[in-house]
């Protein structure tokens, strides 16, 4: 009998992605091979990519399959919204079992933004939400991918986690050197290099109700930004900051406007957890491209310190323009401090 589930379910959406050769195939080996996600629906541009041959195909409705281990499979039917709409519909009717999550595996030349975008316009007959964005990075050639490949860069600035693969073929120095430029280019991601034994699937792929992760929901947490940094690769700049007083949301509000009213075609990654004037618990929000999500609550500061945390990465824009932007707008007391202290502490008369 197919599983039934809630209308109001929210249902979390992850994006697996990576550049070409880095491991994504047999990525999706193991995560179906997982007994604990029977019930999540795969949507992968080909059959034959992913080598289903031995998970055993039992029946088949149109591109649609439903494989032994429980889980549903169909390929991308040229719009990515309307095969996963078209998922929905199939189960709500009983067509094919009901699924908790999905997972959406990209071409290896895919830029994740506009496919991000895209999820987000999904209207269907259960609420959707983006969980995670996944990139595989391959241990062997990543560095060089990175240096040479504008979509390899743009698969890093847009994850939530990037996993190393093939580090058992990479000299240690080599991973290391990786991980740390995985971490430059994208400082609020986890990092996790994939090693025998220490892949969890169910970890990998818990909802965390938001794609912000502070800290991350899976096993290395994103490393942690001190102070304000400014890190360049190519044409690539990131701007992190922690801040540990307070901030006004409609002093940050404003300067978002502003930042997204002037520049948002320069404007890859925007992520921040806020402790907000008024508020005892963290609140997340997030852009992708030109587009950003609404600020909504974020669980609690648990152990840590309310330390707001801010992260904004750009494309042909120099990333110290949004460093003295948010010092201007958002902590004026800071930056006339920073000022005076530049002329020798003498503030104007």
């Amino acid at each position: 009998m197919a599983q039934t589930q809630r209308p109001d379910a929210v249902t979390p959406v992850f994006l697996l992605t990576g550049f070409l050769g880095s491991g994504k195939t047999s990525l999706i080996r193991r995560l179906m091979e997982s007994p604990h996600l029977t019930d999540t629906a795969l949507v992968i541009n080909e059959f034959g990519e992913v080598g289903l041959d031995q998970l055993f195909v039992q029946s088949a409705v149109e591109n649609t399959l439903l494989l032994e281990n429980g889980c549903v499979c169909c390929s991308i039917r040229g719009d990515l919204v309307d095969t996963i709409t078209d998922l929905f519909a199939r189960a709500a009717n009983g067509e094919i079992p009901a699924f908790s999550r999905v997972i959406v595996e990209t071409t290896g030349l895919a830029d994740p933004q506009p496919i991000i975008a895209a999820l987000q316009t999904i209207r269907s007959s259960r609420p959707v939400v983006l969980g995670k964005v996944i990139v595989t990075v391959d241990g062997v050639l990543g560095a060089q991918q990175l240096g040479s490949a504008d979509e390899a860069v743009a698969q890093v600035v847009q994850a939530d986690v990037c996993l190393v693969t093939k580090a058992e073929l990479s000299n240690p120095n080599a991973i290391n050197a990786l991980v740390g430029e995985l971490h430059a280019l994208n400082p609020n991601a986890a990092v996790e290099v994939l090693r025998a034994g220490s892949f969890d699937p169910d970890l990998l792929l818990a909802p965390s109700g938001s794609r912000l992760a502070a800290p991350s929901t899976y096993r290395l947490a994103p490393r942690r930004v001190r102070g304000s940094q400014v890190v360049r690769h190519r044409s690539v700049e990131s701007w992190s900051e922690e801040i540990e007083e307070p901030i006004m949301w409609s002093r940050f509000r404003d300067w978002l406007d502003l930042l997204y009213s002037l520049r948002a075609s320069h404007l890859l990654r925007m992520k921040a957890v806020l402790n907000l004037v008024g508020h005892r618990i963290p609140h997340a929000i997030h852009g992708v491209g030109p587009l950003v999500g609404a600020l909504e609550p974020f669980g609690d500061w648990g152990d840590d310190t309310a330390t707001s945390r801010i992260v904004v990465i750009t494309k042909g824009m120099d990333a110290e323009i949004i460093r003295q932007s948010f010092r201007a707008l958002v902590l004026p007391g800071r930056a006339q401090s920073e000022r005076s202290a530049d002329h020798g502490g003498v503030g104007s008369s």
